[in-house]
């Protein structure tokens, strides 16, 4: 009895590797393959191209208006630029007497 019961827990242990490795052999393949078909690889392609032109066109219109405005708005928008950048009030909670009494906004009527 002793001798069948170390032959079936070895054939488990065994039987279990060699489930583990089949199974981590076809997750490994289907990594591989899931970059797709070539056609979706050629979209996301696109996609990548024109969110790059898009960026670079935000960038050349912000240049642009910027260069319309006068050196006392270019210097003032210069200015505040920096203190949204410095600051991180956009980002942090209200603190606890703003968050019980907000700003009451004029109504439409």
């Amino acid at each position: 009895m002793d001798i069948t019961m170390r032959v079936n827990f070895k054939l488990k242990i065994i039987l279990t590797l060699i489930i583990l490795f089949f199974s981590a052999t076809l997750f490994a393949q289907s990594d591989k393959q899931s970059g797709g078909s070539r056609k979706i690889r050629n979209a996301e392609k696109v996609k990548e191209e024109q969110s790059k032109k898009q960026d670079k066109a935000i960038k050349e219109g912000k240049k642009k208006h910027n260069k319309l405005q006068s050196k006392e708005v270019r210097r003032r928008m210069k200015r505040n630029d920096r203190r949204y950048h410095h600051s991180d009030a956009n980002d942090r909670r209200p603190n606890w007497l703003k968050r019980l009494f907000p700003k009451k906004r004029p109504s439409a009527y």
